[in-house]
């Protein structure tokens, strides 16, 4: 598995509030798995930052938060809370909207930045919980994915994938054109966490369209890297430019 960055950042991985993320980061980086994980991307235009933006390779794509620690949902008034050492309670915003959230954003980013209209899924992580039934419930009934625990991380998210149906997982070839689209000059973007300036070769390929009106073509192709055939030209969403 490909991670940007390539090492979970040093001045996080002793620090108690990201433990649960450098775990999972880990068991990602470690796995053999063809992907690409980016550590807290962003949207441009967004602040919100999700914890890991991740492709598997002919299974899908996944916007994940991780939540450590134990947390706990009064689904009367939709009010989620963490748990602290000495057992009070403090309030959260909802880990299954932020998910949910993140996975739109990252959805409309490929679209306006790579033009491919791409399907999410939103996952939350608690890696230190076991399950919930009350918010196992309350889960099921959104279009979040949660998953308990990081021992079987990449099996869970399989699941999560079989049970959500992608109908078009991405390939090697979606997986660069989409990483590479949606890190330049985005809250992810490589060359500003590295502290190395963009080379030329970092700054993704333009999107060329085509308009066609004919109703026979011949076309040769000696070498394609992605072709894109949309239905109908529909409304983009604000890319923020």
């Amino acid at each position: 598995m490909i991670t940007t960055p390539e090492l979970f950042p040093d001045e996080r991985r002793h620090d108690p509030k990201r433990r649960a993320e450098a775990t999972v980061f880990d068991t990602l980086a470690e796995c053999q798995r063809a992907g690409h994980a980016l550590y807290e991307w962003g949207a441009s235009d967004r602040p919100h930052r999700t914890d890991f933006a991740l492709w598997l390779e002919n299974t899908g794509r996944y916007a994940i938060e991780v939540k450590g620690g134990d947390y706990t949902l009064r689904p009367e008034s939709d009010q989620w809370y963490l748990r602290s050492p000495d057992g009070s309670l403090q309030a959260k915003s909802s880990p299954l909207q932020q998910a949910d959230d993140a996975a739109m954003d990252l959805h409309n980013e490929i679209q306006c930045k790579a033009g491919f209209w791409a399907f999410i899924i939103p996952v939350v992580v608690f890696p230190d919980m076991a399950p919930d039934p009350v918010i196992q419930q309350y889960a099921q009934r959104t279009n979040v994915e949660v998953i308990w625990g990081a021992e079987r991380l990449l099996t869970d998210l399989d699941t999560a994938a079989r049970r959500v149906g992608i109908n078009h997982p991405p390939r090697a070839n979606h997986i660069r054109n989409e990483v590479r689209a949606v890190t330049v000059g985005a809250n992810a973007d490589e060359g500003s966490r590295s502290g190395k300036p963009r080379s030329k070769a970092d700054v993704a390929p333009p999107v060329e369209q085509m308009e066609l009106s004919a109703t026979t073509i011949n076309i040769t192709i000696h070498h394609l890297e992605q072709m894109i055939v949309p239905p109908a030209r529909a409304p983009m969403p604000n890319c923020g430019l």
